[in-house]
């Protein structure tokens, strides 16, 4: 897994040594950070920052920003003010990447190329020779330049692994114990699973799409009645996204729904569709699938969700003080450059 940065959400990580096309780039939160020089200095072309005298380059800094927002991603387009605040955390997370690094290398040494290689070998294995070496030779890096990569990846893996990943774990007494001390944390409201279909109103619409939308429903209500399938006719009439999943709102507990919409489902017996009612959306249906009451969660339900929770929180927690540990000392110089200030 990724050590360096325990949650994958954006980035997934196969195997022990993180893997994404290939970006080797490490995440890290930028609110750690706030020592930019007021007055920073004119910056050598091409060169963002020096960490201890090594240069982080913008090309490094764009690929990083990339990691953290595909372009493909922004449909629209990406504002002036939100590029460069893409831009400052991923340079500060380069910034925390070099620290952590150089101190790896002062404690461990690199990684030897050999178990590199190994690695390189396994991950080649795992995805097809072909799906592995076509983005590497697309991407311009040779064989050795990304083994470099690769060592130095597993290099800063290995000492993040010691001090944060592993001191991160909780035991089965601990949550166990946690789970005894914060009992209120797991009660399950009462909770309803419903379908809907709806026959949109707009908010300024008249008094002829009002009617044709009353129609609608009172067409669907109707089949309903006649016996049709309550998925189907969502799939076909619905005029809201729930319509590709047959209507299927999924579990709902009180109080996380609309009033108009709670007041139905909690009042209808499972299994059986409601008449049309009206609501600031429009005309709707609904049919209740099931229904749970209040109840406390048994330590075996909420163990995975606990344990992922509380072990996110305790790395965050080492992982920052790390940062703030690598950071104080450290000769950072953040450089002005155009591209620190493009849209």
């Amino acid at each position: 897994m990724n050590t360096w940065k325990r949650s994958t959400a954006r980035r997934p990580s196969p195997g022990g040594v993180l893997w994404v096309g290939l970006a080797v780039s490490l995440a890290l939160s930028a609110s750690v950070f706030a020592q930019t020089p007021s007055h920073p200095p004119v910056s050598p072309e091409g060169v963002a920052a020096r960490v201890n005298g090594v240069a982080i380059t913008e090309t490094a800094v764009a690929d990083e920003m990339e990691t953290l927002y595909p372009s493909n991603a922004a449909h629209g387009g990406i504002r002036p003010g939100k590029l460069k605040e893409i831009r400052a955390e991923a340079l500060e997370e380069l910034i925390a990447q070099e620290l952590a690094y150089q101190q790896a290398v002062k404690a461990d040494g690199l990684v030897p190329m050999a178990e590199v290689r190994v690695e390189y070998q396994r991950a080649r294995s795992k995805y097809g020779v072909q799906a592995f070496d076509r983005p590497l030779q697309a991407s311009g890096l040779t064989r050795q330049q990304y083994l470099k990569k690769l060592q130095r990846r597993m290099t800063l893996e290995q000492l993040t692994r010691r001090k944060v990943y592993l001191p991160s774990r909780v035991g089965p007494q601990a949550l166990r114990a946690y789970y005894q001390q914060n009992l209120k944390k797991f009660q399950r409201p009462e909770r309803v699973h419903t379908r809907l279909i709806l026959a949109a109103v707009d908010a300024k619409a008249g008094p002829e799409q009002e009617r044709k939308a009353r129609e609608k429903i009172d067409k669907v209500y109707q089949e309903l009645r006649a016996g049709k399938d309550f998925a189907a006719l969502a799939q076909q009439y619905s005029d809201d996204f729930y319509r590709v999943k047959g209507g299927d709102v999924g579990w709902m507990h009180r109080l996380s729904m609309e009033p108009d919409f709670e007041k139905v489902a909690f009042s209808l017996p499972v299994g059986q569709f409601s008449q049309p009612f009206r609501t600031p959306y429009g005309y709707n249906v609904m049919k209740v699938e099931g229904r749970e009451s209040a109840r406390l969660m048994k330590f075996e339900e909420a163990r995975e969700r606990l344990k992922s929770e509380l072990e996110e929180k305790k790395f965050a927690e080492l992982r920052q003080t790390w940062v703030d540990q690598l950071r104080n000392g450290a000769k950072v110089e953040i450089l002005q450059t155009e591209a620190a200030s493009a849209p």
